[in-house]
């Protein structure tokens, strides 16, 4: 029979809001064999709805993994870990769920796939040679280039109207979002804007039709201040997400070098970073049509287009929770090899990664906030084998 207080405790614990005493009693209620049955089913319950079905560490990881959560039961953050692991325990999905479960308490979990020696060792710092100076995560930043080429940088000083272009009013609504509003469509010429968001900068902009755009990092958008014709047509780099308003009279286009998406309405993500082996186009809602030269493709919901550099479209199942990530405020790995995990990086915390010796091996799982500084997030992926040293603005990766 299933013990309530231990469901009772592991929610406040996995929600961070057990008291000292509480932590402690769920530590022990823990290391009891006779609670495992109970256990196992609600870190499995937990497990999936973090990873759905990929089991991520090996047998002998898991037992040092708990004992190491039992230890440290009482932290309030995840500890770097010096694993050395036996290869018969019988804790298996236990501690495989509990290690992602204490590390995720803290609003952080990260897990590694494929790992084969006998032995992780996690550095419990990452190098650096300033630690006063850490480096931030990015924030709202973007500058917005005007007609006239006049560029404005959108930062938390600016509130209200910014400028008239053409008949359409610029407007700063909050820290993280311009606007553009129009009384008369029709009315005065049409001029076009650009909003770019830097390394370590994203942002939102709501187009005069009423379409929702945000901008990840090292992104632009060129747009018109007002849609006149039987088309609205922008152009986008780096990567950004839309909620397109609806109007079936006057399709919705969207230019990424030679590629188009057009769509009526509907809610999707592009990725056409220039260091990216592939423009990716990932639909969430509605339908979008895809276009390379002659090539075209319809794109149903859960679904993303690939076009590789040689021009060819592979239409593929989306991770839709990979890739909304960026949006919703984390980084998301799925199987990445480390050059794809510090791209990512890299853009957000607007830092250089230069490679000393052989590239890393092996490929990372997991999810980890993008409010953390770079050192937090740089000392989870350490689990991987990987090294990291920073220096100024620059992030040296080693083995």
């Amino acid at each position: 029979m299933d013990n309530p207080r231990l469901t009772y405790l592991f929610q406040v614990y996995f929600n961070k809001t057990a008291s000292p005493t509480e932590r402690e009693e769920f530590m022990e209620l823990i290391a009891s064999n006779e609670n495992d049955e109970q256990l196992k089913s609600l870190l499995a319950d937990s497990w999936q709805e973090f990873n759905g079905q990929n089991q991520v560490f090996n047998e002998g990881q898991y037992g040092e993994m708990l004992a190491n959560i039992l230890e440290k039961g009482n932290a309030d953050s995840p500890a770097p870990l010096a694993v050395a692991y036996k290869k018969n325990t019988n804790w298996l999905r236990i501690a495989a769920a509990a290690a992602i479960f204490f590390i995720a308490a803290s609003g952080t979990w990260f897990w590694l796939k494929n790992r084969q020696s006998e032995q992780v060792a996690i550095q419990s710092k990452v190098i650096s040679d300033d630690d006063k100076q850490a480096i931030v995560p990015g924030g709202n930043k973007a500058v917005l280039t005007l007609a006239n080429g006049t560029t404005i940088v959108l930062d938390s000083s600016l509130q209200g109207t910014l400028a008239n272009q053409g008949n359409a009013r610029v407007m700063k609504l909050n820290t993280a979002t311009l606007a553009y509003n129009a009384e008369d469509i029709a009315a005065g010429e049409t001029v076009y804007n650009t909003l770019s968001t830097p390394s370590g900068g994203q942002y939102q902009l709501i187009l005069q039709d009423g379409t929702k755009v945000w901008l990840n990092a090292s992104s632009s958008i060129y747009f018109p201040t007002v849609f006149k014709g039987k088309e609205r047509n922008v152009t986008v780099t780096g990567e950004a997400y839309f909620e397109v308003a609806k109007n079936a009279a006057k399709p919705f286009k969207i230019s990424v070098d030679d590629m188009k998406v057009q769509v009526l309405g509907t809610h999707f993500n592009i990725m056409a970073y220039g260091d990216e082996s592939s423009i990716n186009t990932t639909l969430l809602e509605g339908s979008v049509k895809i276009s390379k030269g002659s090539s075209n493709k319809l794109l149903v919901p859960g679904q993303e287009s690939r076009i590789n550099k040689a021009g060819d479209i592979k239409i593929v199942a989306a991770e839709i929770e990979e890739v909304m990530a960026w949006k919703n405020g984390w980084f998301q790995f799925n199987g990445y090899d480390i050059e794809k995990v510090m791209r990512q990086i890299s853009r957000w915390y607007n830092v250089d990664v230069v490679y000393e010796g052989k590239i890393p091996p092996g490929h990372f799982s997991g999810i980890v906030s993008r409010t953390n500084d770079i050192s937090q997030v740089l000392k989870i992926i350490q689990a991987g084998g990987v090294r990291f040293k920073i220096t100024g603005r620059k992030v040296t990766v080693f083995s």
